[in-house]
């Protein structure tokens, strides 16, 4: 991995994210996970529109 610093370490990184840090080791992230690259997925699913349909079916099969 190069030296550049991750999107996610503003997240993480420093004394003023302690509270973000604790909150993630409530759902068991550890040390070495805060290391690592956070990526977040998003559905965008709606019964409203035709154009978003299908993605809840495909949401659930992962």
């Amino acid at each position: 991995m190069s030296d550049l610093k991750k999107k996610s370490d503003l997240t993480v990184e420093g004394m003023g994210r302690a509270p973000n840090r604790a909150m993630l080791r409530s759902v068991h992230m550890q040390d070495e996970d805060f290391a690592k690259p956070i990526i977040g997925v998003a559905n965008l699913h709606s019964d409203i529109t035709p154009c978003n349909a299908h993605l809840g079916n495909l949401a659930q099969k992962g």
